[in-house]
């Protein structure tokens, strides 16, 4: 079976074996290389492995920076798929960014369950890697998509040995899925248009005759819904064949004949009634059934059996456009999902950083915008004592507050772990306060019946509204931000 060849770095080849195993991908393989932060003398043995491995259908994630782009053979033979980082399939590139600003150094579950083996291939003992790692960095962050426990014990085996604090950070291999997913049915509805030209180029070969049926074949496989698929083949029967009746029966139809029910659960593809003069042949394509052709009436009835041979071809194409078109419909829904996960937060569904970025420059154009600015309290407390899990509850909590308290109309995202921020385009100086009781309200009835007193919920607020200067809702935002951590840090106005 030909398969997809996937070369990525063994720092993630765990993640992405996970999402071949969820989607139940059998025809990708995934090939690893060494990672060449860290091995860089092993560049050649790369390169050959590369070029030994590599089919026509290769790609290669990496980031931008990696030196295996330098080792690719020339041409157009590989595909490749680059990010700013190596970790950008596990969040967005503007989380990486404000980490990598607070000084973090960041790391995955492959490179943590060898970071011995790393650090020694650096040329480290632990002296100089505790300098290296030190001069830096201010922190360690461990990016946790695998969700296993022995990872925890790593990271603090890790932490204790370079002598930097670590944070870990639980992410989801959503927008790895929906990558991986395009890719694969882009790459199988490339590989099924070149069957499919294979198919009509053999059948112009047998039937040249018959120049008129492949102009119609070849629209057949332009069209992207089924219904005009049909159409198409009625009239190469009815123009070509010179037919009088034409049916398509599905599993969809209301009422199936006998025979067309028998036909459907047998193991022939065609049906011959030479005394009515019709003859019925099923579509499908990969043992997908998509329907059956019913056709009769011929004004030749002699030819019918040359007619059928060539029937059959074309339901042969016919299958395979309907399953083209099933594809299609599949690469349409997973960019969609893409599209959505890009500007969403994956844990609460609301807006996240990068479609607030879109957004930072927006001049404000009246003074009705209002821009708030929200904090857990103790968020971090929560989830050093108790675990991420206990933290990610009050985080959805929040989250199901602020959407019960601004209109969809508002702008609501999380912009880190616990950080909100609304956007309102008309509100009035009541706004802040009306919004600030009713988030206090709603609090109140959350904590009422919540028994653990970790997850009650505490948060702390900040606002602001245009003034002279105040032209975009960047700066809002910053006004906002600063009421918030003076509202924060005196304590005297937390919800």
């Amino acid at each position: 079976m030909e398969k997809l060849q996937i070369f990525i770095c063994e720092n993630f080849y765990n993640d992405y074996q996970k999402v071949l195993q969820l989607e139940g991908f059998e025809d990708v393989e995934i090939h690893i290389f060494p990672s060449l932060c860290d091995q860089k003398g092993r560049k050649r043995e790369v390169k050959d492995m590369i070029e030994k491995s590599h089919k026509n259908t290769s790609i290669v994630i990496c980031s931008m920076s990696c030196d295996v782009l330098n080792l690719l053979p020339e041409g157009d033979s590989i595909r490749t798929i680059t990010g700013n980082y190596c970790f950008s399939h596990l969040t967005c590139d503007e989380f990486l960014d404000y980490l990598i600003s607070q000084g973090s150094y960041i790391i995955s579950s492959g490179w943590l369950k060898k970071w011995k083996s790393h650090i020694n291939d650096m040329g480290f003992d632990q002296a100089t890697a505790r300098r290296f790692f030190q001069e830096s960095n201010k922190q360690l962050v461990f990016l946790d998509a695998e969700k296993d426990k022995d990872d925890e014990w790593l990271v603090k085996e890790l932490s204790s040995y370079v002598g930097l604090p670590y944070k870990v950070i639980s992410v989801e291999l959503e927008g790895t899925r929906l990558m991986i997913r395009s890719l694969v049915y882009e790459w199988r509805l490339h590989k099924q248009e070149k069957a499919k030209k294979s198919a009509i180029n053999e059948l112009r070969n047998q039937c040249a005759e018959y120049s008129t049926i492949f102009d119609m074949l070849s629209k057949i496989s332009t069209y992207a819904k089924r219904r005009d698929v049909v159409g198409q083949i009625k009239e190469l029967f009815v123009m070509v064949f010179g037919a009088r009746k034409f049916s398509f029966w599905s599993d969809e139809s209301s009422s199936l004949p006998e025979e067309i029910r028998k036909l459907r659960t047998s193991e022939t593809s065609y049906l011959l009634l030479k005394e009515d003069n019709r003859f019925c042949i099923k579509i499908a394509w990969d043992g997908i059934f998509f329907g059956i052709i019913d056709v009769s009436g011929f004004l030749f009835p002699q030819y019918i059996e040359k007619y059928l041979n060539l029937a059959v071809e074309v339901s042969r194409i016919s299958g395979l456009v309907f399953h083209n078109n099933v594809q299609y419909e599949k690469i349409l829904e997973s960019e969609k999902e893409l599209k959505y996960l890009s500007f969403h937060d994956a844990m609460t569904g609301l807006f996240n950083r990068a479609y607030i970025n879109r957004v930072l420059l927006d001049t404000v154009k009246n003074s009705k915008i209002c821009v708030f600015m929200f904090d857990i309290d103790e968020l971090k407390y929560v989830n050093d004592n108790y675990g991420h899990v206990e933290g990610d509850k009050l985080i959805k909590s929040f989250a199901e507050i602020l959407k019960r308290t601004f209109r969809e109309t508002d702008i609501v995202a999380r912009i880190g772990g616990d950080e909100f921020i609304a956007v309102l385009h008309d509100s009035d100086e009541e706004s802040p306060k009306i919004i600030k009781e009713r988030i206090i309200d709603l609090i109140k009835i959350n904590n009422k019946n919540i028994k653990e007193e970790h997850l009650k919920l505490s948060a702390s607020i900040g606002c602001a509204m245009p003034e002279i200067g105040s032209n975009t809702i960047e700066d809002l935002m910053k006004k906002a931000d600063i009421q918030m951590y003076v509202n924060k840090a005196c304590k005297c106005n937390r919800i």
